[in-house]
This record gives C-alpha cells, structure tokens and sequence, in this order.
C-alpha cells in the first residue's frame, strides 16, 4: 500500500489501484559496499520454524503502544482503505491513468468475459490489460505465517520482503501461541473456505521469493501494527487483486478453530478485492458473532455491503460488474474472476533473456540492461535474475514489479552467466542463461618522449569513440533492444526466507510446503 494516491477526474471522482505492479526502475549496483534498494543476496532464514510453536503455546499475549496509519488511509473494521474510496470513489487499474506502466502489458478476459452486466461497469473496471504475471484467470498461494519476524513499513506491501504497509517498522512480530495442534487446525479450515479456486494454502514452510503468495500473520495483538482495535486487518480497496504479495493480519491465538478460521479467511479476502456484506452466515460479514461456533464460507449471492459510520470502503466497480449495483457484493463471483477453479497443472512456465545477447562484451563502467519474456499458462507466476561473476553467485534479485528489466552497474571485470529463472504456482520452473565479459580498462603506459598524459589522452579518445571492440558495439545495443518496462518495488528485509529449492528441468521444486490444494485446469492462449 502506498501513502500516495493518484486520484483522476473521470465521470466520477476515481482511485487507481495502488497495489498494481509501479514498473520502478530495478538498478543493481555491484560497487563494494554499494546500498541496493533490492539487496543483491537475500539474507539467510532466521527465527522461530513451525515446529517450535509448542515452546509459545499458551504465552500471554503483549498489548504494545498503538501505531498510527499512513496519512491518506482510513480503517473500517478490519480493512483499511485510501480515504477517498472509503468516502464513495471507484477503484480502477491503472493502465489508462498511467502511460509509463504499459510497456509489457499484456491482454486477458475483460468485461465482456468477466461480468454479468458488462454494461454497468464503469470505464477502467476489468479493462484486460494485464502486467506479466498478473493475468487472468489466476493461480494462488496462501501462506500462513504462524511463526512471526520482523516487519518493516515504507515499500508498500510485499510479503517475500516482510514489508506491510500496516506493519510497525522493525517491530518483531509474535510467534502464534494456539499451539502447533490448534494451528494445522486452523489452517485446514482456510483451505476448506477457499477450496472452489486454485488457491492453496501453505503453513510449515515459507514459499519461494520469487513466487507471488499473500501472507497473513496469525497470532499478535492489533497494537502490533498501525491498526486500531479489530479482531483482523488487512488492506483493502485491491479491487481486481493486482497485489499479489499482500500482508494482512489475523489477531487470533486461543479463540475456537471457527473463530481463528473465519477472521483469517475475512483478511485474505479483503486483500483480495472482498469488502463487508451483511450475513451471519458468511466470512464477509461484518460484525458476525465471532465465537459462534460455526465455520462460514463466502456468499454466493449478491449481499448488501455493509457501511461503517456512513463509509463503505466498496470495490463499487466490481459490484457493479456481477451484481449490477455497487451496494451489493458476490464473494464466489468476484473471486472467480480472478481465480481458476481446482484442478492440476500440467503446463510448466517459459523465460528467455531477450537483451543482452549471449557472449556479448561490455566494458568496465558499461551499465548491462537485461530484459525478460517469462511466459505461463496462468497468471501468477513470478520470475528473478541471478548473476554469476567468475563462478560466484553475486547477485539474486526477484523482479517483484514485474518490470521485465534490470540494469546492472558498476560490474567488477570478468565472466559472467546470467541467468532468469520463472516459478509458477504449481513449482514448476524454466531458466534461460546467457554468458558475458565486461573487460578490464587497459592502464596508460608510456614510452621514451612520450608523457604518461599523452596516453592517457589516447585512452580516453578509443573510449569516446565506443569502437574498443566490436563486442562491445553488439554488446551495448543489445543491452538497450528489447526493453519493455522499467524496474520493480525495491524491498529489503532480514527475516524473510528464501527457500527456493528450483530445478532447471521445470520438474516441481519438491516437497509439499504444508496444505497444497486446488490447483486450476483451464488454460489460457498466449
């Protein structure tokens, strides 16, 4: 979530998406001692694992001093929104709004595939342009986070980084005290409650980073964020879930299995594009008695959305879209037209490096743009860079905006192999690696009646002129052909995992992370 909102003047006041992939620049600078915004190396695991939850079980939980939403964001109930939606204004994508984020945009299912009443949909709702990975009809990863970690606040919202825009920066996070029994619980109620779509849910062990997953944080006190009292939060107002990597929040430890199943489920649903309804029956009620000992699921009618204190906080557009009124919600429709349903996935994912070419040569101080085309099936997919310098890894950075681009600078003399690895919600992995030099800046030499500034004058000339090798010519337009987006959310945090176990052959990574259910049958055309 970011504190900056870009509001336009439509027929109607609007909001675009701010959780859409923002095609920042991804610049990775290889200097000694140089600050990345993405860090080149992730760090290494560290904290509590699953299996020590039976050594918290039962602790008291900390009530901590509260913490104070970013400016321009309001809560309601468990969901906090940008303040002009909560006070009526639609949300649409992005793409119309801003031109700097098409490059590698893709087309999907619109609002003729997506609605039941296309005609009442206001203009920038379901438009069918997609960033790479984000496309129509969807895979998904749920991860259950029952073990905690430091949190950071700032980037926005990026669950493989530990950043959360409700998140109180540097703060650890509790580790859940239910108890490791209560917890697998819990954890198969939420699958329960999602199992219509290819969403599966994981709680033993962190996914990848280079897989998009939205994490919910079980256990904790509301004064462990920004939050005001709830029994949950999560940010909202991602009406056609362009946020893939959201962080939401379940403040749930002791209470019955129901209870901690249905705030969990509420959470991830609002991360999701899902506001209030009325019902008692139903995950998306606001103000359910939440220790009635009753597992509810996701309405599969169109229901009133519930205001709290005259703001309803809604995706108006989508409600529009399947119900024809934006006062009213469908959980089922909205999540399945972003979600396929169950089913396997057989179809492994594609990468090629498109710029540079392989074998190309640079020079020392020569910035080396590297441009993707990852390709898969379903959208939510997620692909990274890795960088090896003279057998070394040295750099392994994800592309989480997906910006298809990375540049490097300031790379050291050497062999390099560059490498692009895509993951798909199903594990399956494709890699494409090319190899490059970047030659070391001949020293000036000097000879009898010839000064040492003679040479270096001459140095500088050949530099000038670009004509040092003709690699190096190839190299660099290379570098610059084939360049479709600009960059990614930069994010660094220290507890966040990287436990990709990915294989070269696009065979699945391995064993299961805990719950893997529910994966999509449909395919789509490229």
């Amino acid at each position: 979530m970011s504190s900056s909102l870009l509001v336009l003047t439509l027929a109607v006041a609007a909001v675009t998406n701010p959780y859409a992939p923002d095609a920042r620049p991804v610049v990775l600078d290889f200097r000694p001692g140089a600050v990345n915004a993405v860090p080149l190396l992730p760090a290494p695991a560290t904290g509590a694992t699953f299996s020590d939850l039976a050594a918290h079980e039962g602790r008291p939980v900390v009530e901590k001093e509260p913490g104070t939403l970013p400016p321009g964001w309001v809560q309601l109930g468990g969901m906090v929104v940008p303040e002009a939606v909560a006070e009526g204004a639609p949300v649409i994508s992005p793409f119309a709004a801003r031109p700097e984020i098409a490059a590698g945009k893709v087309e999907g299912p619109g609002v003729e595939e997506l609605c039941a009443y296309p005609e009442a949909v206001p203009a920038g709702i379901y438009p069918g342009e997609f960033r790479l990975g984000t496309e129509f009809p969807r895979r998904g990863t749920i991860y259950m986070n029952y073990t905690g970690g430091t949190l950071y606040n700032g980037m926005g919202d990026n669950s493989a980084e530990n950043w959360s825009a409700l998140a109180k920066t540097g703060s650890k996070y509790p580790v859940y005290t239910g108890g490791e029994e209560r917890a697998i619980a819990v954890a198969q109620a939420v699958q329960a409650d999602f199992a219509a779509w290819a969403l599966r849910v994981v709680y033993l062990e962190r996914p990848p980073k280079v897989l998009p997953y939205v994490m919910i944080m079980m256990g904790g006190h509301y004064s462990d964020t920004v939050a005001g009292p709830s029994g949950g939060v999560a940010p909202g107002a991602d009406c056609e879930d362009l946020g893939l990597r959201n962080v939401c929040y379940a403040f749930v430890n002791n209470e019955s299995t129901s209870n901690q199943a249905n705030v969990a489920s509420q959470e991830i649903g609002h991360t999701m594009g899902l506001g209030h309804t009325e019902g008692n029956d139903r995950v998306m009620a606001f103000g359910y008695d939440t220790y009635a000992p009753i597992d509810m699921g996701f309405g599969a009618e169109c229901t009133p959305i519930i205001s709290v204190q005259g703001q309803s906080g809604a995706c108006q557009g989508v409600n529009k879209c399947h119900c024809n009124d934006g006062e009213l919600q469908d959980d089922t429709l909205t999540l399945s037209a972003i979600y396929a349903p169950p089913g396997p996935d057989v179809v492994p994912p594609e990468i090629a490096i498109t710029a540079p070419a392989d074998g190309a040569v640079f020079q020392e101080g020569d910035d080396v743009t590297v441009t993707f085309e990852p390709w898969d099936d379903y959208g939510g997919y997620g692909w990274k860079l890795m960088v090896e310098h003279d057998g070394e890894l040295v750099a392994d950075v994800v592309d989480y905006n997906a910006a298809l681009e990375f540049t490097l600078s300031n790379m050291p003399p050497g062999n390099y192999e560059l490498t692009a690895l895509v993951m798909d919600q199903a594990d399956q992995t494709a890699e494409h690696t090319i190899s490059i030099t970047v030659e070391g800046t001949a020293a000036p030499t000097t000879s009898a009646g010839e000064s040492e500034s003679e040479g270096e004058s001459e140095g500088d000339s050949d530099a000038s002129t670009g004509e040092a090798t003709d690699g190096a010519s190839e190299g660099s337009e290379g570098a610059s052909a084939g360049s479709e987006g600009t960059g990614s959310e930069g994010t660094a945090g220290s507890d966040a995992e990287d436990s990709c176990a990915c294989r070269s052959d696009g065979a699945p990574a391995g064993a299961a992370w805990g719950l893997l259910a529910l994966l999509g049958l449909r395919r789509r055309r490229r």
